[in-house]
């Protein structure tokens, strides 16, 4: 493992760690109490890196490190299930790193000196993870100095650096190792600068009967999935399942009951005195705070705020399972547009807010310290301005505190982004808008609805035990569906959050028939109807799919010997019952034939022929027949301009198949799906 040969056969995932604010909640904790099970031996194996087993007790303490650290850098630990997949594969990423890569590049040589580290931070090469101010930067240090959780933070960002510049390296060592010969110069310059025309006469394969030809037999599929096997390798594990959907839909029973509630719903609306605090209340969806000019405001809306139907409330109307009513809740005077510039700074510096805001009180220079301290790098560079906007477009503490405000008056403002010190810097003037309390009331299934479905699900599981799952589909009439599942999906079918179906497959064999699921509020019960390893698939699983294949090679073989004895492309499109079409300036490299559609065979085919003479070859999706009637030599290319595309191309291609080419021969072995 300590030569640039075993990394280009060892390895595992491209370590890419982005760190990114805005990701969201997930419960950490439901993931992983499926109980004392999970706990024993080879059962808690999330994993193998390189001979390593990653038990679950290593790989969850791991993730939590993660977790706490993006915790730390948006100031929440609220995060959703895609955070949460985010933080595992870069928990992942990162053992993988630890226990694979680092080992190989130590011995290889390859490293991250201080000097380099340096550089990476303040110097030429700024690494992204330290994409930021000079003046935030140094302030970060500086509270790194004494502060432990900004230690903590930065000595990730360092470790985060150093392993993309780590992987950045070996991939421009091994980029380096990229040439384009002398004979690859002269193959590509010939090929972009020779325009062929032709004839060609196509045969798809669908139109000759496969009686035509000789069915494969076991000992042909066998030397083809010999010679072609890298076709047929899988790099990651899948599971086919089958499954029956139990919806979850509101009965009429249900429609009925909403209706009568909804009228009883409007009556109190229209009769509320605070009309905002009523919506809020009673409102399925997130209130609206915005104030509308007349030119803005929701069409339908629009005769209520400021038309004849001025006090009216509005609906309620009902579109599919969605009832809206309305009313006019505020109306003021107030400006379209505002300017204002702030300094942003967290809850944990107070006594600085303090300062700012008294030294700016008595004159000090708004953009400068802007400059020098706040967090919000994109407005800090320019002094604090945020330009103009709209009210409504910045959050409602922020922009009430402001409108509020006189001209250059400093006020401090607390939101869910920290403390910012503000000063308004512009006012257009005012005009009429209005608020609009909106109630939207959603149908939903009853618990009488929600335990029918139940039922159904359950006399299905009945009646799987009684014969088997495909028997039971039949008797009870039911819509089986089918879905191919890898172990990082999350969306399956339709479902956004299929992830304990997912899981359940991987944890079962084939075969095995799945409890009545709850997934995005629906019931589902599933069958594993077959796992694909990872690795080459076996040839009996191919063989089909081999068989089609040379079925197609002997349906070009009978049409080449169909026209061995023609004379003309005229005379053979006439035995084939075929057109001839031209082609003109066909590229030698080109992708695709205009008439034709892509098929590199024939191109490559015609860009070899000797002129006219007739030639057939295999293509994608037919037989074809071709005459080259003439060819003009062009200017496309110079064997200088060719050399640098050759090679940049190649570099191109290594850049977006490293990943999977480490990973693909790796030592590692990924059962993380089991758990999560």
């Amino acid at each position: 493992m300590a030569t640039l040969n075993d990394l280009r056969t060892k390895g595992g995932v491209i370590v890419t760690i982005v760190i990114a604010v805005g990701l969201v909640a997930f419960l950490l904790g439901d993931l992983f109490s499926s109980g004392s099970n999970i706990f024993s031996s080879r059962a808690n194996r999330v994993g193998t890196i390189n001979g390593k087993n990653i038990d679950y007790q290593e790989f969850l303490v791991h993730s939590e490190s993660v977790k706490n650290i993006y915790a730390m850098s948006q100031g929440s630990g609220a995060f959703d299930s895609e955070a949460y997949d985010a933080i595992y594969q870069e928990a992942w990423n990162d053992m993988i790193m630890t226990y694979s890569f680092q080992p190989s590049f130590q011995n290889m040589g390859l490293t991250i000196s201080e000097a380099e580290m340096k550089d990476m931070v303040n110097g030429n090469f700024i690494s992204p993870v330290f994409n930021a101010s000079p003046e935030v930067l140094y302030q970060f240090l500086e509270a790194a100095q004494t502060d432990p959780v900004a230690y903590q933070r930065w000595n990730y960002f360092k470790k985060v650096a150093a392993e993309q510049r780590l992987m950045g390296n070996y991939s421009d060592l091994v980029a380096a190792g990229f040439y384009a010969n002398a004979l690859d110069v002269e193959n590509a310059t010939k090929a972009a600068n020779t325009a062929s025309n032709a004839k060609i006469v196509t045969k798809p394969y669908f139109m000759i009967a496969d009686s035509l030809v000789a069915e494969p037999t076991s000992s042909e599929i066998k030397k083809y999935y010999d010679e072609h096997k890298e076709l047929f390798r899988r790099d990651i594990e899948s599971r086919a399942v089958e499954y029956v959907v139990f919806p979850v839909d509101p009965s009429e029973a249900d429609y009925a009951a909403a209706k009568a509630e909804v009228e009883t719903l409007a009556a109190e609306f229209k009769a509320a005195e605070n009309v905002f605090q009523f919506a809020a209340a009673e409102t399925h969806d997130s209130m609206d705070e915005r104030y509308y000019s007349e030119s803005n405001i929701p069409a339908e809306y629009k005769a209520y705020a400021f038309g004849n139907k001025r006090g009216q409330m509005y609906g309620p109307v009902q579109k599919g399972d969605t009832y809206t009513m309305a009313r006019v809740s505020d109306i003021r005077m107030m400006p379209d547009e505002i300017g204002a510039s702030h300094i942003l700074l967290p809850y944990s510096e107070m006594e600085l807010v303090d300062s700012i805001e008294t030294a700016l009180k008595k004159g000090a220079d708004f953009a400068e310290l802007a400059q020098k301290y706040s967090m919000d790098t994109a407005s800090a560079v320019n002094g604090g301005d945020l330009g103009r906007f709209a009210p409504e477009a910045m959050v409602s503490e922020f922009s009430d505190a402001l409108l509020a405000a006189k001209k250059n008056q400093i006020v401090r403002i607390e939101s869910e982004f920290g403390v910012h010190i503000a000063k308004l810097t512009y006012s257009s003037k005012p005009i009429r808008k209005a608020q609009v309390a909106t109630i939207v009331y959603e149908v939903v299934a009853s618990d009488a609805t929600i335990q029918q479905a139940s039922n159904k699900a359950g006399e299905f599981l009945a009646a799987i035990k009684k014969s088997n799952f495909n028997n039971a589909v039949a008797e009870l009439s039911l819509v089986k569906r089918n879905a191919n599942i890898g172990q990082y999906d999350r969306n399956v079918m339709g479902f956004t959050n299929a992830r304990e179906l997912v899981r359940w497959a991987y944890n079962n064999k084939v075969g095995e028939v799945s409890s009545a699921m709850e997934i995005d509020g629906d019931y589902v019960v599933a069958v594993v109807a077959d796992i694909k390893e990872q690795g080459y698939a076996p040839v009996k699983e191919v063989s089909a799919q081999i068989a089609r294949q040379l079925r197609m090679n002997a349906k070009a073989e009978y049409v080449a010997a169909q026209v061995k004895d023609a004379a003309t492309i005229e005379e053979a499109a006439q035995i084939l019952g075929a057109e001839v079409l031209d082609a003109a300036e066909v590229l030698g490299n080109a992708t695709s034939i205009v008439g034709v559609g892509p098929d590199a065979k024939l191109v490559g085919a015609i860009a070899n022929a000797a002129e006219n003479e007739l030639g057939t070859v295999a293509g994608n999706s037919g037989a074809y027949v071709y005459v080259v009637t003439g060819r003009n030599t062009l200017e496309n290319s110079t064997a200088e301009s060719a050399k640098p595309l050759f090679e940049s191309t190649a570099v191109r291609n290594l850049q977006n198949n490293l990943g999977a080419d480490l990973n693909r021969g790796a030592e590692v072995e990924d059962n993380r799906v089991r758990f999560f």
